[in-house]
This record gives structure tokens, sequence and C-alpha cells, in this order.
């Protein structure tokens, strides 16, 4: 094997959990690496930790928190202006990594039209958990983790084709990123990693999953897992994800699925031990209900934008809507499958 890689961890508030990741991550088997820290601006002395402990890792501190898909565009860029950078990976800052994590990373990236390999994820706090082993899609522009919360029983331990990759620990090639461009800014936070996949995958380009490595994730260390705020941000984003990417014959199916898919998993939240009623829905199901709808209301704000970046990015199409219909069978995921986070 051969390419530098540059691994590339975004870090805010991350005091608790930036050793591991960074001890972890400067001990790889891999012979040349280099690892970044982008600091969105933290507060609470991560910083100084990377600076002074970890002086073998570079820092690159902003100057504001940029959440994720900006912070690590920064990352990128500063990894791809190294003229002998072939592969940028990206790593969340609550990880740990196995010693031949980013070797078995960088094995399936040598074939030629592959430009993204995923990470086997498993739950930190219960490492026969999974949490992701690539992404799954499905029809209203979400998607979700394959094999998420399931036992590793060893039933995805092959070197399969997937969809893509998750943004918490993901190999992308540097020809494939400067063909389709990084995370789209405008995202934010939140589905930056499956539009990205979705234009890789539109261009021609490949996902694998590498099952041998194994990342153990803290999940949602750095944002609560039913936050107003992250479903904001999704809601918004899966509508953009939809009309930048999907042919339009499954652009206008999409609505009668997003809402059967809503019916179902309402129904799954309907238990006392989830939201428990008291003379009313309770503060959390109405809060993160108003975060949904006011998702969807910006996200048809910002859709002459969308609809632009859609006009831009069919130059570089080079697949037809039967091809994603393909797509939606192989890597797809039914109304029943939809887990309710």
């Amino acid at each position: 094997m051969s390419g530098r890689a540059w691994v590339i961890v975004l870090n805010w508030q991350g005091a608790t959990f930036i050793r591991e990741c960074l001890r972890s991550a400067l001990d790889q088997d891999y012979a040349d690496y280099r690892v970044l820290v982008v600091d969105n601006a933290s507060t609470d002395g991560s910083r100084d930790i990377v600076r002074d402990a970890f002086p073998e890792a570079e820092l690159l501190a902003l100057p504001e928190n940029r959440h994720f898909a900006r912070g690590m565009n920064a990352g990128f860029e500063h990894a791809l202006r190294d003229p002998a950078c072939a592969y940028a990976v990206v790593l969340n800052n609550d990880t740990r990594v196995e010693r031949d994590w980013l070797s078995a990373l960088v094995r399936p990236a040598q074939e030629t039209r592959v430009g993204s390999v995923a990470s086997k994820m498993l739950l930190m706090d219960r490492p026969e958990i999974l949490n992701t082993a690539g992404l799954r899609i499905t029809r209203d522009g979400a998607a979700v983790d394959r094999g998420w919360l399931q036992r590793d029983e060893g039933q995805f331990d092959r070197d399969v084709d997937v969809f893509g990759a998750s943004g918490g620990a993901a190999l992308y090639r540097r020809d494939a990123l400067e063909a389709v461009g990084l995370y789209d800014a405008d995202f934010v936070a939140y589905l930056e990693d499956l539009d990205l996949a979705w234009r890789l995958r539109l261009a021609g380009w490949e996902a694998r999953f590498a099952p041998r490595s194994v990342v153990h994730h803290k999940f949602s260390a750095s944002s609560s897992p039913n936050s107003p705020w992250k479903t904001y941000v999704s809601e918004r984003n899966r509508i953009w994800n939809l009309v930048q990417n999907y042919p339009w014959r499954y652009v206008v199916l999409a609505g009668p699925w997003n809402a059967v898919k809503n019916i179902a998993a309402l129904r799954r939240r309907a238990f006392p031990d989830r939201y428990p009623i008291a003379g009313g829905a309770s503060l959390a199901f109405l809060q993160v209900t108003e975060a949904h709808l006011r998702g969807r209301k910006d996200a048809y704000a910002g859709l002459p934008k969308a609809l632009e970046k859609r006009r831009r990015r069919a130059a570089s199409r080079t697949v037809t809507a039967a091809d994603v219909g393909r797509w939606f069978r192989r890597y797809g995921i039914g109304i029943k499958e939809i887990p309710v986070h």
C-alpha cells in the first residue's frame, strides 16, 4: 500500500475524550500518515491539550466554531495543500481506533474507482454493539446506518460495496474529492456525509466497507441524539439532499414515502416510557416536532439555492435514473426498518 493519508480530527469541547482519540490515531501501523486536529474554537482547554500533549499532531485553530461541515472542510483544504496527500480521512474526536484501523481503510482504496471507504464503528460503552457499517439510503433523502444497534456477531465482516461512508470515520480519495468537491458548507452539520456520498456515486465513484478498520465511538458525545437542533438541521438537510441529488422521478415519490415513514415513527414513539402523556404531549415531543417543522420551512426557503447546486452538479453525473433505482434496491431501506433514535 502507498500514498500519504491525512487523518483529520475535528474537535470542539473535547477535553474529556481527545487524549484517547489522539493516542490511538498517532499509533497506527500505516507507514505514511499525518494527524491534523481542527479545533472549532474550543473553550474547555482541549485546544491546549492538543498543543501541549500531542506535538506530533498538527493543530489548525479556527477563530470561531464552524460546526462539522465547514470545520472539516478547513481540514480537507489544509490536507489537500500537501501534494503528497492521497487520502483525506475524517475521524470524530469522541473515538478510539484500533492500531490497524488506517491501513485497513487504505487497502480497499487502492482500487481504481473506489472514492470512499467506511470504517466499522462500534459503541465505545458497548463494544459488542454496532454503530455503523456504512450508509443505507431511504427514498426521501435520508439515510440510516447499516447494522445500527445490532449485536456484532460477524454478520458484516466482509469487504463489500456500500452506498457511502459515515462521516464519523471515513476515508476519501484525493482525486474523488477534487472531482466532486468537499462537504456542502450550507448543511452545517448532519447529512453532509450523505450528500457527499450521493455526489460521489452520481459521478461514478464507488464506496467500500472495511470491516477490519475498527473504531470505538462515544455516540452523540457532542450533541444529544434527540436534540431539537439536531432534528432541525437533519430535516432541513434531508430535503436539500433530496432536491440536489435525486432524479426527479424519485423526488416526486419522496413525499408520500416520507409521510408513511413519519406515521410509522410516531406509532413506534407512542409508548409511555418514551414520551409520557399527561394531559397532552410531553415538552420534549413538542420541542422536537417544532424543530422538525422549522427545518422543513427553512429547507423550502433554501430551495432556489439547492436547485442551482443541482444544475451545477449535473455536469459531473455519469449515472442514470435507472442506476439510482438499482441503488435503492441494493442499498435502500424499507419503512419498517427506519430506526427511531
